[in-house]
């Protein structure tokens, strides 16, 4: 099995033999995770492994120094429970910036038992909630640590602010999946619907820009002002985990009044733009998207009223998002305005048809290449992994387009109830039928 330059022939394997063997208990799986597995290792880098046990919960995080040639090499170990491990694939990663993470791993070893629920070319997690509330509170203490000339404070909390914004702006930009923590900053950094003055912004709140502590304040309030004015036509998709009330203030406007609360009290309104730390911060012109970006990503348009409209469906259709699915699938799909083709999902030995969903260019691609069947999120504008939060997992079988191009059918393994409702199918409801005296008499 190929494993790079950086590491000589068979190292990988004799290292899995020894953490099978040493171990004191069952282990059922040892895969390659992080910079070795996505080809990306210098030669400083550490192994990461994961050593998967059978049993009750555990988790330990042992380290070993190995022989590797010329020089020592730093093993990293994580040893968990291996329904542990899987579970925890299905949460959010803490390092993401609540962006969805798609990484590649490598199986090393896995008993014939285990071996086809962890034989996973890529670990996918789900992105986090939209940190909204978390947001807004970290603003207040930005203001309460500079009104205090608590420096330190006011650094901490607009860490912690920078770390939110992304996945509350998440909402407002095409999907995407990184693959580091390095990968997750350029990412979040980069976002293309985003406040003016963002990404300095972003860096600023970070500790990666050298500014004053009322530098550190200015920026954390334009993020937190201009990311509620992108989201609003989003703001429905903030009540399931902020609550009816933050949901609705995002919608009404209180949310920006309160955050204009929050503003450094003796600047004007309207702060001169020669002055760096203060510039930007002006309580009556709202945020709009980075204007250096391509505009190719559609953005709230505003009334009259100030109110944001819901972002219209592409015209064409095309790819609505980007989208890594070979360009000879994509050719063949009929989507609708939207971007999307209808997924029926049925049991592969049955065939009993169990769900109907939507899939973009995306989620066909996630879910060719991952074995798990991913879907597209109208009412939420984002992708998911059936049984990512409910456990009731689809593990595709086989993937088929039909003569039109505009529908898929999908053959599951499906773990659980299909229907979110609990039901095996969605399909539980009977509705009436006349007219059953016409059949032809061959067919009673």
């Amino acid at each position: 099995m190929g494993h790079g330059p950086l590491l000589r022939s068979g190292f990988l394997d004799e290292w899995a033999a020894r953490l099978r063997h040493t171990s004191s208990r069952p282990v059922v799986g040892v895969l390659l995770r992080g910079s070795h597995a996505r080809s990306a290792a210098t030669v400083y880098s550490d192994i990461d492994i994961d050593v998967l046990v059978d049993g009750p919960p555990y988790a330990s995080r042992p380290a070993y120094l190995a022989d590797t040639e010329d020089r020592l090499a730093h093993l990293s170990v994580a040893v968990r429970d291996v329904v542990s491990w899987l579970a925890r694939i299905e949460e959010p990663a803490d390092w993401a910036f609540g962006l969805p993470v798609s990484t590649p791993v490598r199986l090393l070893w896995a008993s014939p038992r285990w071996r086809s629920r962890v034989d996973l070319a890529v670990v996918c997690h789900p992105a986090g909630e939209p940190r909204l509330e978390e947001l807004v509170a970290t603003l207040g203490k930005v203001a309460s640590a500079t009104a205090a000339e608590d420096a330190i404070g006011a650094r901490l909390a607009a860490s912690d602010l920078a770390r939110a914004c992304p996945s509350v702006l998440r909402l407002a930009n095409p999907p995407l999946a990184v693959a580091s923590r390095r990968a997750a900053l350029g990412a979040a950094l980069d976002l293309p619907v985003a406040p003016p003055s963002y990404r300095d912004d972003m860096l600023t709140c970070l500790g990666l820009r050298p500014v004053t502590t009322a530098g550190v304040h200015a920026a954390a309030g334009r993020l937190v002002a201009g990311t509620i004015t992108l989201v609003r036509p989003y703001a429905d998709q903030f009540e399931p985990v902020a609550g009816a009330d933050l949901a609705a203030a995002v919608a009404d406007g209180r949310l920006d009044r309160y955050v204009a609360q929050l503003a450094p009290p003796t600047w004007p309104l309207r702060a001169r733009s020669s002055d760096p730390d203060r510039a930007g911060w002006d309580r009556a012109t709202p945020a709009s998207p980075r204007t250096e970006q391509s505009g190719t990503v559609p953005v709230p348009e505003v009334t009259e009223g100030g109110i944001p409209t819901t972002p219209a469906a592409p015209t064409a259709p095309g790819p609505a998002r980007p989208s890594a699915l070979d360009p000879e699938i994509a050719a063949r799909l009929r989507r609708t305005p939207d971007g999307l083709v209808a997924a029926v999902v049925r049991q592969h030995d049955s065939g009993e048809v169990l769900m109907l969903a939507w899939m973009d260019d995306e989620a066909l691609h996630r879910t060719l290449t991952t074995g798990r069947a991913t879907y597209w999120s109208r009412s939420r504008q984002e992708h998911w992994v059936k049984g990512a939060t409910s456990g009731h997992h689809q593990y595709v079988r086989s993937v088929a387009l039909d003569c039109d191009g505009d529908a898929l059918l999908v053959s599951v393994d499906q773990v659980g109830p299909a229907c979110h409702t609990g039901t095996r199918n969605c399909f539980s409801i009977e509705l009436p039928v006349s007219g059953g005296d016409a059949l032809p008499r061959e067919h009673e």
